[in-house]
């Protein structure tokens, strides 16, 4: 009977907790995007339960670290708006978790003969986990890294920490001359070095961001 009630208190806990998810970022006002110009949207509003002024914390799957919380801006009924203050120096990305802070705790219940818990499997060696990631943009045809877009260095560096291994990508593009690819690469490198990171790979490939202008990112793995 105790085990049935158990259950049914930890499913009601679990669906007040059931996480939202980051479905769009829309940037709004002219480049570099300052933090306070992005809009979050998630895919739940009304039909979840939310209101303005509810705050929501963010988390990144596979991370235990809290990215920051989410202030609800606006609601309808299967989604809504919200607006991103950080804690950890990084940026919601579209996919990330957003939870409900509302439920703290479980009510306790009157203590059984425990079963014997199974025994939890290690992770597999050598499985890295992803990295840090951060979002510049470029204006058209230009190859120096703005003022904010260095703030925006400084304050990855501060809050991840200098160690670890890092890379800059700056994706390939049809519009993008490969000459002022390698340029852009060289001032995300110089301004990285200024910094305190000696040394960050290259990635290319294809990607892309949402956004008119030219997307590049920085990644850290510890």
């Amino acid at each position: 009977m105790w085990r049935f009630l158990f259950a049914l208190v930890f499913a009601g806990a679990l669906g007040a907790q059931a996480p939202l998810h980051i479905v769009a970022v829309e940037r709004r006002g002219p480049p570099p995007y300052e933090q306070a110009d992005r809009i979050y949207r998630l895919n739940g509003g009304q039909d979840r339960g939310l209101r303005v002024g509810d705050r929501l914390i963010v988390r990144r799957a596979g991370e235990a670290m809290a990215l920051g919380r989410l202030t609800v801006t606006e609601v309808r009924g299967e989604r809504s708006e919200t607006t991103f203050e950080s804690a950890a120096g990084g940026y919601p990305m579209k996919g990330d978790l957003a939870l409900r802070e509302e439920l703290k705790w479980i009510p306790e219940l009157p203590r059984l003969d425990a079963e014997p818990l199974p025994v939890a499997v290690s992770p597999r060696p050598g499985a890295e986990p992803p990295p840090r990631e951060g979002l510049l943009y470029f204006l058209p045809q230009q190859a120096e890294l703005s003022p904010a877009g260095m703030k925006k260095l400084e304050a990855w560096v501060e809050a991840w920490g200098s160690g670890g291994r890092w890379a800059v990508q700056v994706p390939t593009a049809k519009a993008i001359h490969p000459t002022l690819q390698k340029l852009r690469v060289e001032a995300l490198q110089h301004a990285l070095r200024t910094l305190g990171i000696d040394h960050a790979a290259i990635e290319d490939g294809p990607r892309t961001a949402d956004g008119k202008y030219d997307p590049a990112w920085v990644r850290r793995w510890d």
